[in-house]
């Protein structure tokens, strides 16, 4: 297609839309003046006015056409538009009632006048009577705020769900954004804390990093419990305050979570000096307790060196010299701190005391059991006993406890207060003993006591033999002596059994071949096994 021809066509193209512009330019003007000419006839010949609608929101509630003691439809409208908005924004708007007069009616609701209406109003909408339009228009009123009421709550309602759900989801970002945050601190207190927590004076480490570190840990954990539960509580605050059927219990909730706190803050505040003063105080019972322990703890490591405390009861009088240093702060530093023996710290050290006491109530009377049997010279070092079926030697009494050395060598531990609920055989400085021999039947039985008694004497002394029994096997007879030695019944029953050997006579095998015991021995078995008390034969004792 050639050039010139294509110019051509789009020129005669922009002609004919610059005349269709004019040709519409003139069509508007026109329509214009034809609508204006009537409106100017109209209001030249009299005729009434368009009406002036009364709105409450986007409804029209009704019409007003007709002015009314001077003041236009319109005006009248816009002022009756206004006193709907005002009453439809209370909360409880008052009753619209309906008041007549000679040449007019008011529709008012409490104290705000609605509008006045007059017989041309009423005649303008067909209405028969003045009355008949004010009862009507207030009737159309009070549906209209009814309908603005239950429109708005349900708007409100609507927007309070939105702000729930918005404010819930912030909640929920900001209790994830703080249980990041106190991980992201864990881990750095678990990495660094051995090196940064530290508290030291003069070199002197007054606690130690793994303390302050575990410390740190569970401070951690409840400052993101605090600010969690702290997120959740406004979040239901500002939730339970967006509806009417619950913003009492936000008030309730308030009262209950708040108050406490503010008193607790008051009281702290007008008790601060003396929180200071006893701040004070315990970091000085601290420090003293951490320097015992640590001095203490040197001299358990062998690092210092006291004469009068050996390396190994290091410990556990550090136990007992930082627990004494904590309930005498409590006992006696309490009461001068606080100004007053009936505080709480003075009342904790007490119930410390008297807990230490129930606790030590034991050892209080064992160590009085202790004192009677010491001053009451009811046994003496080197005395032979028989308790609980363990025969031995005391070898030392003291306060809490008897010390009894057996044959075997084995040192035995008896509480004084043990031994209240134990019968006690004392056998004296010398025990005696007895063995059980079975000899044949055919030989003499005079003969064979005067053997058993004179083997006896070598053995110990006071030496008795006695002829028990005759059985199948042979004859039984028992030989006691006192013996100077615990190990007497055995030298006793080698003296029998050589003097049966030289006299040419021998031991019979009876059914029951280890029948041969030591009285002392067969009262213990019995006493084990079915708590028999039995007389002693040189006395006996019992603490009471």
């Amino acid at each position: 297609m050639p050039t010139a021809t294509l110019f051509g066509w789009l020129r005669a193209a922009a002609w004919l839309r610059l005349r269709a512009r004019w040709l519409l330019l003139g069509v508007c003007v026109a329509l214009s003046l034809g609508a204006a000419e009537p409106g100017a006839a109209t209001s030249s010949g009299g005729a009434s006015a368009a009406p002036s609608a009364v709105r409450l929101g986007d409804n029209v509630v009704f019409n007003l056409s007709n002015a009314y003691h001077g003041k236009p439809a319109s005006e009248r409208a816009k002022r009756a538009s206004e006193a709907l908005e005002r009453l439809a924004r209370e909360n409880e708007p008052p009753e619209v009632r309906v008041e007549l007069s000679a040449d007019g009616a008011l529709v008012a609701a409490g104290p705000s006048t609605i509008v006045e209406l007059g017989n041309d109003d009423a005649r303008a909408s067909g209405e028969p009577n003045l009355e008949a339009y004010a009862g009507k228009t207030a009737g159309s009123i009070k549906s209209a705020l009814a309908s603005e009421r239950k429109r708005g709550q349900i708007a409100e309602t609507v927007f309070s769900v939105s702000l729930l759900v918005f404010f819930a989801l912030i909640a929920f970002y900001l209790i994830k954004r703080v249980a990041t945050l106190a991980d992201r601190l864990r881990v750095w207190i678990e990495e660094h804390g051995d090196r940064v927590l530290a508290i030291s004076v003069k070199n002197i480490e007054l606690v130690r990093p793994a303390v302050l570190k575990s410390s740190a840990l569970i401070l951690l954990s409840l400052l993101k419990l605090v600010g969690q539960f702290g997120i959740f509580y406004a979040w239901l605050v500002i939730v339970l305050s967006l509806f009417e059927t619950t913003r009492g219990y936000t008030e309730r909730l308030t009262g209950f979570v708040l108050a406490p706190l503010s008193q607790l803050m008051g009281r702290s505040i007008t008790a601060l000096p003396l929180l200071v003063v006893a701040g004070v105080a315990a970091l000085a019972v601290f420090v003293l307790v951490r320097f015992v322990g640590l001095f203490l703890a040197s001299v358990a490591r062998r690092e210092t060196v006291l004469s009068w405390l050996p390396a190994d009861l290091a410990e556990p009088a550090s136990v007992v010299v930082r627990a004494a240093i904590v309930v005498a702060a409590l006992v006696f530093g309490a009461p001068i701190v606080t100004g007053s023996a009936d505080g709480s710290l003075g009342r904790s050290g007490a119930i410390l005391l008297v807990a230490l006491g129930l606790a030590a109530t034991p050892l209080f009377a064992s160590a009085l059991l202790g004192a009677v049997t010491l001053f009451g010279r009811r046994l003496w070092l080197g005395d032979y006993i028989q308790v609980r079926g363990k025969l031995g030697r005391i070898t030392a009494i003291n306060l809490l406890e008897l010390r009894l050395e057996t044959v075997d060598r084995t040192e035995y531990r008896i509480p004084h207060l043990v031994l209240l609920a134990s019968a006690l055989e004392r056998l004296g400085s010398a025990p005696r003993f007895s063995v059980e021999l079975l000899v044949t039947i055919d030989a003499g039985p005079l003969r064979v006591l005067d053997l058993l008694r004179r083997a006896g004497e070598l053995a110990g002394k006071d030496a008795a033999a006695e002829l028990v029994a005759v059985e199948a096997g042979g004859t039984r007879y028992r030989v006691s002596a006192t013996c100077t030695s615990p190990n007497g019944r055995s030298e006793l029953l080698v003296a029998c059994l050589e003097a049966l050997t030289d006299a040419g006579l021998r031991a019979a095998r009876g059914p029951d071949s280890n029948v041969d015991s030591t009285v002392a021995e067969n009262d213990a078995l019995r006493a084990a096994n079915s708590d028999e008390v039995r007389p002693a034969r040189t006395g006996s004792v019992r603490p009471r």
